[in-house]
Formats: C-alpha cells, sequence, structure tokens
C-alpha cells in the first residue's frame, strides 16, 4: 500500500518532507491555489525532488462543503485551469483525481472523464450516488478514490474488499489503521499525520502500534514515552516544549512505521494490472460463450488435503494428572487420567523481529531471543511470591519515577499518581488473601411443640434423650463443633427473651 503525506502544497511541509526522506507525498490544488496567483508557470519538477513520487488532489472537497458559495460560472473556470495544470504536469506526477465539484452535477463530472489520462486518473465516488455506481464505476474505470467519511457504514467493506481484488483503490483522507487494514488498498492519502502541529496531538510507534494522543493528554503521554521517543533519535525537551517541526518529524517517523505494519499485514499480494481495452489488447467479443476444453487428469472428484501431523501452538503445553472422584451410580471411588493447559514461554522470537534490537545485550543477528521467563504460578505460595515480585517491581518504579519528578522541579506528574494506586491495589490484595478466614455461624429456633431433630439433640435443652454426639448428657458446643469437624468457630450466644 502506498501513502501519500499530503499537505506537500506548503513550503515548510514539502521541504521537512524531502529532509526526511519521505518517498510518497500528497499536494492539494486548490490548497495550491490558495497561495499561488499562476502569474506565471508552477512545476511539480521544479519543487519537489526527483526521487519523490507526487499524488495530486483536485481539492474538490473544499468546494463541496456545505455553506461554500460559488457560481457555476467560477467552478467551471477553476476546472479548465486545473485540467491545464494536470497536462503541464502529467509526467512528473504519479496519480491524480479528477475535478469532482458535486455543484456542477453529476452527468457534468462523468462527461469530463473522457478526457482522463487512463492510468494515472482517479474517479471519486461519491456516497449519495449509491452502491450500484460503485459498482459500475468499477466495470468502467481502473482507479478509484473512496473518502474516509463514505466507508463509516461497515456494509461497504465487502464491497470494497471484493472490487480490490480486480482494480486499484484509493483511500482519501484517511486516518483510521484499521480502516487501511479493512481492503487491499493501493494508495492511500492523508494530512493527518499533520495534526501533530495543527492539534497539538502526539503520534508514537509503541513498537506493535502506534498510540495516537489528543492534545489534553500530551503532557502524559510524553512523560510515558519519554525514553522511546529519545532512544528513537528524537529531542524529547524539544516535543516537550511543542516544538512543531520535531513534533512533525516525530509524526512522520510513527506514521511509517505503522504503514510498514499494514504493508506487512496485508502481505505481498500481486496487484493486478487492469486498463483500458484498445486495438492492440481487447479480447475479440462474438456474442457467444467460448468453451474451454477441459484438461485431462481433472475431471475426477476434488482430492481431499493431505493430512499433516498437528501440533500444539507455540506458548501452550498440557500437563497430565490423576483425577479423582465419587461414581455417581456406586459412590464408589475412581481414577481417571486428564490434562491441564499451561502457558509457558512461546520460543519464537527472534532477535531480526524485535523491537528491543538495538538495545538488547544479547542481541545476535538471526538467533532466536536468549532469555525465558519460567513463571509457575500453582500453590498459594507461589501466588504470595508473584504478589511479592510484582509489589517490589511496582515499588521501584514508583520511587523512579517520584525521582524524576523532583528531578523536573516537582511538577505534580499524573503518571506518577496512577502508579502509585496500582501499587497500593497490589498491597492490599496480597493483605486481603493471607488474612482470608472462614466463618460459620448458625442459628436454631423452635417454635412449640415442634419434633424435636438433630441439631436440637446436640444443642437443645429441651431434647428427649441424651445428645446425639456423647452418649452422657448434654456436651458443651465447642466440643460438639469439634466432634463435626469445625476447628476454628466463634460461639455467640443469644440470651432468651421473656415476655
Amino acid at each position: 500500500m502506498i501513502f501519500y503525506f499530503a499537505g506537500a502544497e506548503i513550503p515548510s511541509h514539502r521541504a521537512l518532507l524531502a529532509a526526511e526522506h519521505i518517498p510518497h507525498v500528497g499536494m492539494s490544488y486548490m490548497g495550491l491555489r490558495r497561495r499561488v496567483k499562476f502569474s506565471k508557470p508552477w512545476t511539480v519538477e521544479e519543487h519537489y525532488p526527483p526521487e519523490q513520487s507526487v499524488f495530486l488532489d483536485s481539492g474538490c472537497h473544499t468546494l463541496n462543503r456545505p455553506g461554500v458559495e460559488v457560481t457555476p460560472e467560477e467552478v467551471g473556470d477553476i476546472a479548465d485551469h486545473y485540467d491545464q495544470f494536470v497536462e503541464a504536469n502529467i509526467d512528473r506526477v504519479q496519480a491524480y483525481t479528477e475535478f469532482d465539484a458535486l455543484t456542477m452535477g453529476r452527468d457534468w463530472i462523468e462527461a469530463r472523464r473522457q478526457h482522463l489520462h487512463p492510468e494515472k486518473a482517479i474517479v471519486v465516488w461519491h456516497e449519495e450516488w449509491g452502491i450500484d455506481a460503485l459498482k459500475q464505476m468499477a466495470d468502467r474505470y481502473p482507479y478509484i478514490a473512496v473518502g474516509q467519511g463514505t466507508c463509516g457504514d461497515r456494509d461497504i467493506i465487502p464491497l470494497l474488499r471484493s472490487i480490490s481484488r480486480t482494480i486499484r483503490l484509493h483511500g482519501m483522507g484517511f486516518s483510521s489503521p484499521p480502516l487501511m487494514l479493512s481492503a487491499d488498498w493501493y494508495s492511500v492519502s492523508s494530512t493527518t499525520w499533520l495534526s501533530a502541529a495543527q492539534h497539538g496531538e502526539t503520534f508514537i510507534w509503541a513498537g506493535t502500534e502506534m498510540k495516537r494522543y489528543p492534545a489534553r493528554y500530551k503532557t502524559q503521554a510524553r512523560k510515558r514515552h519519554r525514553t522511546l521517543i529519545a532512544g528513537a533519535g528524537f529531542d524529547a525537551d524539544r516535543i516537550d516544549a511543542d516544538d512543531a517541526t520535531e513534533n512533525l518529524r516525530l509524526s512522520l517517523w510513527s506514521w511509517q512505521h505503522q504503514i510498514d505494519h499494514i504493508s506487512q499485514r496485508h502481505g505481498k499480494a500481486v496487484t493486478a494490472t487492469t486498463g483500458t481495452a484498445t486495438t492492440t489488447n481487447e479480447e475479440p467479443g462474438t456474442g457467444a460463450v467460448a468453451v474451454i476444453p477441459s484438461e485431462p487428469g481433472n475431471e475426477g472428484a476434488t482430492q481431499p488435503p493431505a493430512e499433516r501431523v498437528k501440533k500444539l501452538l507455540p506458548g501452550i503445553e498440557t500437563e497430565q494428572f490423576t483425577h479423582r472422584y465419587n461414581d455417581p451410580d456406586t459412590g464408589e471411588r475412581k481414577t481417571r487420567t486428564e490434562h491441564r493447559i499451561n502457558a509457558v514461554d512461546p520460543g519464537v522470537r527472534v532477535c531480526d523481529g524485535c523491537f528491543l534490537a538495538q538495545k538488547c545485550p544479547e542481541y545476535e543477528p538471526g538467533a532466536s531471543c536468549a532469555y525465558e521467563m519460567p513463571v509457575r504460578v500453582r500453590t498459594k505460595e507461589q501466588y504470595i511470591a508473584l504478589l511479592d515480585s510484582m509489589i517490589s517491581m511496582q515499588a521501584m518504579r514508583v520511587f523512579s519515577m517520584r525521582m524524576s519528578e523532583e528531578v523536573e522541579g516537582g511538577y505534580a506528574d499524573p503518571n506518577l499518581s496512577s502508579e502509585m494506586d496500582r501499587l497500593a491495589k497490589y498491597v492490599k490484595l496480597k493483605a486481603d488473601i493471607e488474612e482470608a478466614g472462614f466463618t460459620f455461624s448458625m442459628k436454631m429456633e423452635s417454635k412449640g411443640s415442634a419434633e424435636v431433630g438433630l441439631i436440637s439433640r446436640l444443642f437443645g435443652a429441651q431434647a428427649e434423650g441424651p445428645p446425639a454426639l456423647s452418649p452422657a448428657g448434654t456436651v458443651s458446643a465447642e466440643n460438639a463443633l469439634s466432634q463435626m469437624g469445625v476447628m476454628d468457630a466463634e460461639i455467640v450466644e443469644e440470651q432468651t427473651r421473656r415476655e
């Protein structure tokens, strides 16, 4: 998937993208038009390095927004100049979108498509046209753009996933990684990376995913990831000070890693090359269905797949043990062999793919991880030992963050407060486990001439005959409970109420 970092029509953004060696950039014609009067020719060749591929967006979304008042004559003049601009730079741009001004009507937009470049032009589908229009466009054009707002309805995702197998799909204004994973997008353009400077957001690639923090959480987020930011080669102090350039550099770095991750998730699929049928490549149409002769040896039934030896997933093992139980029918004591599932170290981590490869002291190219974590928690003592370790580690984190708080001038770090709360929870959890006990209480009541039962014989003075637990008269409550197997109990005596 090609990701175009849009916003390159602005000189400062264009210079930063070139300095960071970003290979794919995007520019908006309408955005450029607001900055340049075109009194002299403006060419892509003069403003972008030759190694960068440039995506040209018409920028018609600014004309399609509600409340924008532009006369049809003005739109026509802008569209004509856009066509001239595209023609003058067609050899330098990688792709460009059509001029899809909705105020002019769908017929006007479709009529202009006959002059589009067959390979580099991208036609734009709008949600109000309906799903049928998208299917018709997929049958006629090799490159179609869909906006992120139109993909909010998940019902369209299966259709996009289907047509992406035969044509190229372009995502306009995409900022959602899950949406980028939803279909085989050929290309995507977005200005979201600029939110780091425009809206104070913070983008941080955390090793396996990109974290996006809004402006109100930026201080907390930057402190939390300060070591990661500095380790990636960025100036953490400048980022804390809201330096626009440094925050944009961090944003670019994070987004590049996010796009690489998405591309790996998609895999290396073969992209079909589609184009407009010409006299040299179009298939002859006779009106009859062509009958393809069957190949020899293929007329039999489909053979079942070859059986493979099954194995447990990495990180899982089974443990055999003997289970004793009473037969519900005979009451006989029996045993049976069962298996427990245990989580173990999977041992599949490779040094070359580890996010700590640049800092790990045991890093070795092509080798598996040298470390293991033999954690086993089965008994209460092991559970207590695990809690002790967690409490110790959490306490060290709290004290380390406390020192950092003092070094930075005593600013009350909310991250430290949350870690202190977590430490207190661990300590309370251990205390509750160690103080856990067993309480047994029993209340007896007899009305009138009720039948005397076992409980009355154990404790009651009105029992007819000797107590059940002693042949020589009434026994004490303590002795009775002892004979019942209750080792530790508190006897609560209730005085008889007299009317």
